[in-house]
């Protein structure tokens, strides 16, 4: 899995810095942070590379720290904080004979490779016990956007698609040995189809 995640960034970073086989554009570059993740606790940062009129790469990396569940049942509350990151290699399309990359409406494919550690901690009267497991998936989608260009520096790129992601959760010795099992951790918000969606905001150079 890490080998074929490595070779999908060495991959992005060769298709980006690739020479521009059309004619010039001002800006082929473009550094953005997405300013909605921070509200459900992750921080995603990306590059963006045009490579042609009509076609652009692009390498996203995220980090979350948050908690995600918290839960009471009698004398027994069960918190579970999540942390982890991921990274999204992502082919933009912009199909426009108005605008080129890296301005106006895309399409784009894209990869997603998330490795997240949840901890849960249940707490019964005063007690603490704890457990770990830790999520690797593995998928993909489609999202819409639009890029806007503001007076050529600034970027504003709203999106929105579907994906897919699968995979699978190990038990940490530690939560076996308190007890825990697969079924306490929650990982429906990370398995089966989502939403991807964002407003970022950046500049383009």
């Amino acid at each position: 899995m890490k080998k074929n995640i490595q070779l999908l960034v060495l991959l992005v970073l060769l298709l980006g810095f690739a020479k521009t086989t059309s004619a010039q554009v001002s800006s082929k570059n473009v550094i953005k942070a997405n300013l909605l993740s921070p509200i459900i606790g992750s921080y995603n940062f990306f590059y963006e590379r045009v490579t042609s009129k009509k076609l652009s790469v692009q390498l996203g990396v995220g980090f979350t720290n948050t908690q995600i569940q918290a839960s009471s049942i009698g004398t027994t509350t069960s918190t579970t904080t999540l942390t982890g990151f991921r990274i999204n290699p992502e082919l933009r399309f912009y199909p426009s004979d108005h605008n080129q990359a890296p301005k106006g409406f895309y399409i784009a494919p894209y990869i997603n490779y998330q490795n997240l550690t949840l901890t849960l901690t249940n707490n019964i009267s005063g007690i603490n016990a704890e457990g770990k497991a830790s999520l690797n998936t593995f998928g993909g989608g489609l999202i819409l956007g639009r890029q806007w260009l503001i007076a050529k520096v600034v970027a504003l790129d709203l999106f929105m698609g579907y994906g897919r992601n699968a995979g699978t959760l190990r038990l940490d010795a530690s939560a076996s040995a308190n007890g825990f099992t697969a079924s306490d951790f929650s990982t429906s918000n990370f398995n089966g189809v989502g939403v991807r969606f964002g407003l970022s905001l950046g500049v383009a150079f």
